[in-house]
């Protein structure tokens, strides 16, 4: 036991690599994006143990997705796996970071490839894949394929008997509205949860495989680990945290005061106030009576109803009862268009979908036609803008850059370069652009602060004819 152990100890220092980056997180502070984490104490106890890495700014970033390759990486190295098969992969070289490890998962006989002969490690692992892995990994008895989730069907076939086995002993668990959410990516914290436990059940651990182990305070997190009911996630996974399993309450997220403003040609805002702390996810498309909203999970995906992906769709990080605004672009002048909205709290619970409608402005012989953001660093960032067509009257273009959250200022004030409170600017905040009209031209933005919002507002004309305000939000690094 006290090999394994050692085993298991190696295997979680060297996935905090994978996990985190070069940067660790103190034991001291409790990052700020798993505050309030259903599974904050969970991967806290994993950060006080060294056992998990952060990033160099000091976040963990529990829900970002993790892929095929990460996830065989720390399951191998958690679990002590080195043999070795022969992989013939296509898109498997032997130069790949994780070949190696490929390599001993599928001579663990816990994962495999696609029917084309690919791997695919780079794509994020689903919920399914995960209780699939789990399975066959703790020889889970497959047998029952029935459960009771609401989206039953949407489980693949191939995974439903590890499903059912996963979620019978906890590993993996299902959300609060009684769906399971197959196809939706793991996420960080979810494979610490998942690992975590399957490392106490694997039956080389000495608890005889598939036997409700005891948990002793060296192996598994400390009873703060597991958080109260309340804070359960809707797609939590991962045993020893407790999360997931429908018990106690849960306040779905909502959306309220969703509207529109500054709507241009091409670009256009989108305000409202999300009731927890979370994400906004958007879909933006042409607005149609007779085609049906996409559901909120498409919408996450950046789907619209047909399950195709949208050519407008992006998310936003929320806090709680605060107004959270930001700008779509791409649009077509003279067109309406739905943006179709979905909000989803720390542990991925989704809110129902809010549509805001609005109808973009005409377009003028010399108005804005394309305007959105290019490379951004640390203090600079370029944003691409175009106006007229080919052949058309030159034509001076004006910009103002603007901290995010102050007052927006008029077609007639960014002529003048001033802010919204009429007062003028300097270069590089403001600046008045000559180039050909139906060229795509790239403006560098200097100066900027780091990790900082901002709006950048373009205009087109001269004299007092100026085109339709056009804006668009950057964030610099």
């Amino acid at each position: 036991m006290k090999k394994m152990w050692r085993g298991l100890m190696t295997g979680i220092l060297g996935t905090s690599m994978l996990l985190g980056s070069l940067g660790s997180v103190s034991a001291a502070t409790v990052p700020k994006d798993i505050q309030g984490h259903w599974a904050q104490g969970q991967l806290q106890e994993w950060l006080d143990r060294g056992y998990l890495g952060g990033y160099p700014d000091g976040t963990v970033k529990p829900n970002k997705a993790i892929t095929r390759g990460e996830y065989v990486t720390m399951v191998n190295r958690l679990l002590g796996f080195t043999t070795k098969a022969t992989v013939t992969f296509k898109d498997m070289k032997s130069t790949n970071w994780n070949y190696s490890e490929v390599a001993k998962a599928v001579e663990a006989g816990y994962i495999g490839g696609y029917e084309d002969n690919t791997f695919r490690p780079n794509n994020p692992l689903t919920r399914e894949e995960a209780a699939v892995i789990t399975a066959k990994l703790l020889k889970l008895s497959t047998n029952t394929t029935s459960n009771k989730f609401k989206d039953n069907a949407q489980i693949a076939a191939w995974a439903k008997g590890a499903v059912a086995a996963a979620v019978e002993k906890k590993i993996v668990n299902g959300y609060p509205d009684g769906t399971f959410g197959p196809k939706r990516s793991l996420t960080r914290a979810e494979a610490v949860g998942i690992i975590n436990t399957s490392a106490i059940y694997y039956p080389g651990s000495g608890t005889g495989g598939g036997v409700t182990p005891t948990p002793t305070p060296t192996a598994t997190p400390t009873p703060t680990a597991t958080p109260t009911p309340t804070a359960a996630p809707g797609g939590s996974t991962g045993g020893g945290s407790g999360g997931g399993n429908g018990g106690g309450s849960s306040t779905a997220p909502t959306v309220s005061g969703a509207t529109y403003g500054n709507v241009g040609s091409v670009t256009a805002d989108v305000y409202l106030t999300p009731s927890v702390t979370g994400a906004v996810y958007y879909v933006v498309a042409p607005y149609n009576a007779d085609v049906t909203a996409p559901t909120a999970l498409q919408v996450e995906k950046g789907q619209i109803s047909n399950g195709t992906a949208s050519g407008i769709h992006g998310s936003v990080a929320t806090v709680a009862n605060t107004t959270v605004t930001f700008s779509v672009y791409g649009l077509n002048p003279g067109t309406e268009y739905a943006t179709y909205i979905t909000l989803a709290d720390v542990a991925g619970n989704l809110s129902t979908v809010t549509t805001v409608r609005l109808t973009t402005a005409q377009a003028t012989a010399s108005s804005i036609s394309l305007f959105e953001p290019g490379q951004v660093s640390t203090v600079t960032a370029d944003v691409y803008v175009k106006y007229g067509v080919t052949g058309g009257d030159t034509t001076p273009v004006r910009y103002v850059v603007l901290p995010a959250n102050e007052k927006a200022p008029t077609a007639a004030q960014i002529a003048l370069g001033q802010n919204g409170s009429g007062t003028a600017l300097a270069a590089p905040w403001t600046n008045t652009l000559t180039f050909a009209p139906g060229v795509k031209h790239t403006q560098t933005l200097t100066g900027l602060a780091a990790n900082t919002a901002y709006k950048v507002y373009v205009i087109a004309g001269s004299g007092s004819q100026w085109s339709p305000v056009e804006i668009i939000q950057i964030h610099t690094k």
